[in-house]
């Protein structure tokens, strides 16, 4: 049995050595183009530096102004503490200056005057191939910039040269084993720099098959003999900048031996696995005599009405024994839990059936209730109305005394169309049939008009109120607003002690126009502030409490805050230690530079003297 499962797991485990190291070859080989590209990348840096030097003095007033020699010592200075030099052609090929050498000396012209024609013709920057320095005495590089001044009448190019030996550092910038060559050719396949052997070689041609290679992708792999006949994979990338080429080269022998290195662990690890199948064959062995020990104590479990242990032996037979005895044991199991399920619903049910009768019973209380206070509400103003009515009809009634009649009626008839008008709004709100005329206004100026409104009526006589009020404008339905700001004074007046204190504040906060209105009333507990927004929700009190109400002002203020797309919050420290309540709506999208009638005033602070 072992040998029969062993058998295929060692061809296919041939196969997959196989595989691995083609994998481990391809993994060395995206390295090493990885390298060339990250070389490539550090030569292109440093020719950018030296474009952007030679960009910087082709703007040069000197050169402007046609002063020659000032531009030598500007780019003389300019080059001083690097290696690379500038030197500054005129259109036909003619060396006008070279930082190389003082100003004055005798300069050659250009060799290849072409390569100038090219640059100002095409306008662009160009990197050289390498080149023959008569000046520096050897191999030279260069990047040249088209320079044109005056219009196009002046036209110069100037390059910025350096020894192809500078390029040493970009190669050593990445650190690489010491048996790759790293090689860099101009676009004529002559070879600028190279790791080993540059004296030997910088100058020379590369190898013809790596120069094809390069001329037909911009990057690549390919293997190949180099100049020491040494077979190498050779990584390629042409620089999109320069043109240049640059080819890091390892020899096949080290990609094949990391590849049989990766093989050879994991053919250390394939024979470690063999010695473990066998040896875990004759602990199967064994456990096949323990498997029907197992299940003759299973099944002993299982009159006991106990859920047996799992048991695998490997063996076919005998792990369906105990599967079916373990299956046995879970439906028994199952059972068990299912009562115990339905025991839990059961007491859930219970649970929610109390909640569900206790909140029946606060709905009914609450209505009750509101039905009581209603009652209330509507018998106070009817029976003044009515005492009103009587006085004015006896013959002898004084006429201030009919006047002061006449002012009750009006008054309480006021009274119960505010009560009307409150619960016909909730209604409509509730029910979503209320439409907002929005206009821009100051929330400040509103919140003023509304407590002169209330002073007017002596309604705030006997409280202390101070307004702080700053510009904040909004986009609201005036009337609807109102409704708000008239619900949270009136509400704070309804509970605060006569002699107390009231404070309004209005400002802009953020992107919101924030109202606080804060008393030094009764205050509320935790409970009901969670609640003081419900409807019909009010403080604990008789229905011949002062205060009254139905307990719809706040509900409608939420309401009718949130249709304005705002937020209303409560806070209270405790009992007796006064509410506070805030508004928060969005400022005007136009912003707050409209200045309202009293902007050009200081905050006001209006004190209401106690009558």
């Amino acid at each position: 049995m072992a040998l029969a499962v062993l058998v295929p797991i060692i061809l296919f485990s041939a196969i997959a050595l196989s595989m691995l190291m083609q994998a481990e070859r391809a993994t060395a080989l995206r390295s090493l183009q990885e390298t060339a590209r990250a070389t490539t990348l550090a030569v292109d840096r440093e020719l950018s530096i030296a474009e952007a030097r030679a960009q910087v003095l082709a703007t040069a007033t000197s050169l402007v102004d046609g002063d020659f020699k000032a531009f030598h010592e500007r780019a003389s200075l300019a080059n001083r503490g690097g290696k690379s030099w500038t030197v500054l052609f005129d259109e036909s090929g003619r060396q006008l200056v070279n930082t190389l050498v003082p100003y004055g000396t005798e300069l050659p012209r250009r060799g290849h005057p072409e390569y100038g024609h090219e640059v100002l013709r095409t306008g662009a920057m160009r990197v050289s191939n390498l080149l023959d320095g008569t000046v520096a005495g050897g191999k030279v590089l260069a990047i040249e910039v088209p320079v044109v001044l005056d219009g196009g009448r002046q036209r110069y190019v100037l390059n910025q040269a350096f020894s192809p030996a500078d390029l040493d550092a970009a190669l050593r910038r990445n650190e690489v084993p010491a048996n790759y060559i790293i090689g860099i050719f101009d676009r004529k396949g002559i070879s600028i720099a190279r790791s080993q052997r540059a004296s030997e070689l910088v100058g020379k041609p590369v190898r013809k098959e790596l120069f094809d290679s390069s001329r037909s992708a911009t990057e690549g792999v390919l293997q190949h003999d180099t100049r020491e006949n040494i077979r190498v994979y050779d990584a390629f990338k042409r620089s999109a900048l320069s043109g240049w080429t640059v080819a890091v080269g390892v020899p096949v022998d080290v990609i094949e031996a990391s590849a049989r290195r990766a093989v050879m662990v994991a053919s250390m690890g394939l024979m470690a696995a063999i010695i473990c199948a066998l040896a875990l064959a004759l602990y199967f062995s064994r456990r096949m005599a323990l498997s029907i020990e197992s299940a003759v104590t299973s099944a002993a479990a299982l009159g006991r009405g106990e859920a047996p242990q799992q048991f695998a032996s490997g063996v076919l037979e005998f792990d369906r024994l105990h599967a079916a005895l373990v299956a046995a044991g879970g439906i028994l199991q199952q059972e068990r839990e299912s009562r115990g399920v339905v025991e839990q619903e059961r007491a859930r049910l219970f649970t929610s059936e109390q909640e569900a009768r206790l909140l029946a019973e606060n709905q009914n209380r609450a209505k009750d209730e509101f039905l009581a206070m209603l009652s209330h509400e509507l018998r106070n103003p009817l029976a003044a109305i009515s005492n009103s009515i009587a006085l004015m009809e006896h013959p002898a009634v004084p006429a201030d005394i009919a006047a002061r009649a006449r002012n009750i009626i009006k008054r309480q008839s006021r009274h119960l169309a505010h009560i009307v008008d409150d619960l016909l709004d909730l209604g409509r709100l509730m029910n979503g049939k209320v439409a907002l005329v929005r206009q821009r206004l100051d929330l400040a100026e509103a919140v003023r008009d509304c407590v002169q409104s209330m002073q007017t009526t002596g309604r705030i006589d006997q409280h202390r109120l101070q307004l702080q009020a700053t510009p904040a404008w909004v986009d609201a339905d005036p009337t609807r607003i109102e409704q708000v700001i008239s619900n949270l004074v009136s509400n704070a007046l309804k509970y605060t002690p006569p002699g107390g204190s009231i404070t309004v504040d209005v400002g802009a906060l953020g992107d919101s126009a924030v109202l606080t209105v804060s008393d030094t009333g009764i205050g509320m507990p935790p409970e009901l502030v969670e609640r003081v927004f419900d409807v019909f929700v009010q403080g604990a009190g008789a229905l011949d409490r002062s205060q009254g109400g139905l307990g719809i002002g706040l509900a409608l203020v939420r309401q009718l805050v949130v249709l304005h797309a705002g937020d209303v919050s409560a806070a209270s420290p405790g009992p007796d230690q006064g509410s506070t309540f805030t508004v928060r709506l969005p400022l005007s999208g136009t912003g707050t530079m409209a200045a309202s009638p009293h902007s050009d005033q200081p905050d006001a602070t209006t004190p209401a003297t106690p009558s």
